[in-house]
């Protein structure tokens, strides 16, 4: 009788997540430079790239014809009645042409005809900035959209915009929602994820929320009031990032900074880009 030697177990691969770093100090154009133009147009994201942000936050929504679109809303209005998003083709949302009232006196910036501002689809921006910008992306109301994950990672293979060396990551991408993080995870470890959260008091997660998180997520979107210097210290112990949201005032840039945060999102990249310059300078003096 002959005794059966055992095949030695392969250990299990361990998928680790992707880290940012934390010296830099992100500025992030939420809907592009939105304080000046219609967000989520090409004028909003051409502004923000000409005001220095460091990244272009995207919205995504989803049609009915499958066209990821740059919307925050789920919903669209035409001819006063309002439609779901996820109900109507990318030909109807061409339909709705956003516009917003202005101050004229608070522009600085020459601004292409209101009446050529539409809405986009997300390959027409990456067609139109390539790799020649940072994208930050949010997956809105992944649940009302079947696939959404799938498509996002498809155009961003494309278009090239995964798996490169640069010094800070082409793509990052957020979500509210943990499953839908978790499933971009699973098909792509490689791009920094960012779980959002809204607090009604201070900022707080449990050291087991902390370790689930520290599984798959780079760093939280949290509301700016909610930040205190204990929750960025505490994310950071491990190698979670913080980047608070939304952010137009200068005081309170400068307070988000001197409690370590590591980024903002913001309406105005042009004055987080002069409150961070300022820093910078006084900091090497």
């Amino acid at each position: 009788m002959y005794g059966c030697s055992q095949q030695p177990i392969e250990p299990v691969e361990t998928i680790e997540r992707t880290t940012l770093p934390e010296k830099d100090f992100l500025i992030i154009a939420h809907r592009g430079a939105s304080a000046y133009t219609t967000g989520h147009t090409l004028a909003a994201y051409e502004l923000a790239v000409n005001m220095g942000a460091d990244y272009i936050e995207i919205d995504l929504q989803m049609t009915k014809d499958g066209k990821l679109i740059a919307l925050h809303d789920s919903v669209i209005t035409f001819h006063n009645a309002k439609q779901a998003v996820a109900d109507v083709t990318f030909d109807d949302i061409l339909l709705h042409y956003p516009r917003k009232d202005l101050n004229q006196n608070n522009l600085n910036y020459t601004l292409p005809s209101f009446e050529d501002l539409r809405i986009v689809h997300l390959e027409e921006i990456l067609l139109h900035f390539g790799n020649n910008v940072n994208y930050y992306i949010e997956i809105k109301s992944p649940k009302v959209y079947p696939g959404i994950e799938e498509e996002l990672v498809k155009q961003l293979r494309k278009y090239e915009l995964l798996n490169r060396d640069d010094v800070i990551p082409k793509v990052i991408i957020q979500s509210f929602n943990t499953d839908s993080l978790k499933e971009i995870f699973a098909m792509e470890p490689s791009i920094p994820l960012i779980k959002l959260y809204t607090f009604d008091k201070e900022a707080q997660l449990s050291k087991k929320e902390l370790q689930k998180l520290s599984q798959f997520a780079s760093g939280v979107g949290v509301n700016s009031l909610s930040v205190s210097r204990e929750f960025v210290e505490s994310m950071h112990s491990e190698d979670l990032l913080v980047h608070p949201f939304t952010v137009n005032d200068e005081e309170t840039i400068r307070t988000l900074m001197n409690l370590g945060v590591n980024g903002i999102f913001t309406d105005r990249p042009d004055l987080a880009l002069q409150v961070r310059t300022e820093k910078k300078r006084l900091g090497n003096q």
